[in-house]
């Protein structure tokens, strides 16, 4: 039990940012969410592997937390974060269009959220959480080059289904 705190203790902080950029900044939802995490990761402890960082791991937990979590928000609107603009350079028609921003975030999301595993996840850990491209090649079983083109094709799929599904035309950063 002391070791499950000294887990909970050194990386509950870490965990509650992670959340709390998933959920657009609600800190009573990103909470819930990092109780709901550490939880899980109590009951899952026995099967840690140790294939990866302990971070990656509760990582790995919150987000399917939070996934699930948004599973089952249907029929609510969903708290979008603003970090997602900081990828994006958004050519508004008028860039005070608040609405115009929301629309493309809550578009942006819902291609990132179709993108399948691993790239969903690496695109999430890398624009959240800055996680570095060694770390989730090890997290995911890959090589670092590999990682990285699982990033840079996330980021050229984002582009593309914005201007074909949705109309937007947006440029992305060579890096991050």
């Amino acid at each position: 039990m002391k070791a499950f705190e000294e887990l909970y203790q050194g990386h509950y902080r870490d965990v509650f940012c992670f959340l709390s950029r998933l959920c657009g900044f609600h800190a009573d939802l990103a909470e819930e969410l990092t109780q709901d995490t550490f939880y899980h990761a109590y009951l899952s402890l026995p099967h840690f592997r140790g294939e990866s960082t302990v971070k990656s791991w509760l990582f790995a937990i919150a987000k399917k937390r939070f996934f699930l979590w948004l599973r089952k928000q249907k029929n609510a609107s969903f708290p979008l974060s603003d970090h997602l603009t900081e990828i994006i350079d958004e050519q508004a028609p008028d860039p005070s269009d608040i609405l115009y921003q929301r629309r493309l975030l809550e578009d942006a999301f819902a291609v990132i959220f179709s993108f399948r595993e691993p790239m969903k996840s690496i695109f999430l850990l890398r624009i959240y959480c800055q996680t570095p491209y060694k770390e989730l090649a090890d997290r995911f079983c890959l090589t670092e080059s590999a990682s990285k083109v699982l990033f840079h094709r996330g980021k050229r799929l984002l582009q593309t289904k914005l201007k074909e599904e949705y109309g937007y035309d947006i440029h992305l950063p060579s890096d991050r």
